[in-house]
């Protein structure tokens, strides 16, 4: 019932090739977390604000991958451990590891395609900081992490940022398109972060979605969403897509 629900909502959104994979990603350890987060990049934003990306980032896609985050586990909390300590060190929390995820050439090369090229490895960082210590294997994790990057950008809602690319929108708007081609209901479902470009404009970077980790599979569709409890929403009134 669900593979049929997620396909029968992706062609609803323009989204005909595009089908669910497989089962959520299941946790070997410390699996008593609330939520996942995605936080999918506004490319050419997320390139032209703060440092940059590097001089061979690939300009190809508008929307990249930044990273597939689970919430503070439980047993932390019980421990009192900060969520923004969880958030600074996530699985630092449980001891460092510093050592590049072993991906096979096809999957680096997809990656090296849609994650931002910063002076350290993103994905590096992404799978020492969020997946190692819940015992996901580098691989699968990463490839439903690009699944989902996937589905969204060839949504309805991926459609309608791309045709907007150059133009400044409303976060009024943006979030009201977003909700009716998803039938959201959720509070905090997408959460919008800019920054300023070079030339000082206030430009969209990133994009959060609060996901139930046992309905990723359903993502971009309204079941897939949780309230996010912490407000970290930063976009204006208004901002620029830039484009490449």
């Amino acid at each position: 019932m669900r593979l049929a629900f997620a396909v029968i909502l992706l062609g609803f959104a323009g989204c005909t090739t595009v089908t669910p994979t497989g089962p959520a990603l299941q946790p070997a350890a410390h699996g008593d977390f609330h939520h996942d987060t995605l936080a999918l990049t506004w490319q050419p934003g997320f390139c032209s604000a703060g440092s940059g990306c590097l001089p061979d980032q690939p300009r190809t896609p508008l929307i990249g991958l930044h990273g597939l985050w689970a919430s503070e586990p439980r047993s932390l909390e019980a421990q009192n451990v900060p969520v923004q300590e969880w958030w600074k060190r996530g699985c630092d929390v449980y001891g460092a590891n510093d050592a590049p995820p072993v991906l096979d050439g096809a999957m680096q090369q997809s990656l090296s395609t849609v994650v931002p090229h910063l002076p350290h490895s993103l994905v590096t960082h992404e799978y020492n900081k969020h997946a190692r210590c819940f015992g996901y294997q580098a691989g699968p994790f990463f490839a439903a992490a690009n699944d989902l990057r996937l589905k969204f950008a060839q949504s309805a809602m991926g459609q309608w940022l791309a045709e907007r690319a150059g133009l400044v929108v409303t976060h009024v708007d943006l979030l009201a398109f977003f909700d009716k081609v998803t039938s959201n209901t959720t509070l905090r479902a997408l959460q919008l972060q800019c920054g300023k470009d070079q030339e000082g404009r206030v430009v969209l970077t990133q994009m959060w979605f609060t996901l139930r980790h046992d309905r990723l599979n359903d993502f971009p569709g309204a079941s897939s969403y949780i309230t996010a409890p912490e407000n970290q929403d930063n976009c204006p009134a208004q901002f620029l897509l830039r484009k490449w």
